[in-house]
């Protein structure tokens, strides 16, 4: 996840503190399910369709939420 804020941070312009101070954790989770479908994409896998997507994504940020909420704690 480390490597994936410094990804994230480079293609925003930012510092990895800059990022990790503004963006929360839950943001940071949607970026991360966002960049895992598209190189899925790239890398030959047939396109999603839109339900597809809609279940992929909420399966991926189902994960964020319960974490977030026990960081919260």
């Amino acid at each position: 996840m480390r490597y994936f804020l410094f990804v994230l941070a480079k293609e925003l312009g930012m510092t990895v503190r800059q990022l990790t101070a503004n963006i929360d954790s839950y943001e940071i989770q949607e970026w991360s399910a966002f960049y895992k479908i598209q190189n899925e994409e790239k890398s030959g896998k047939k396109p999603l369709q839109s339900g597809e997507l809609k279940d992929k994504l909420k399966s991926a940020f189902s994960g964020a939420k319960a974490k977030a909420k026990r960081m919260k704690r």
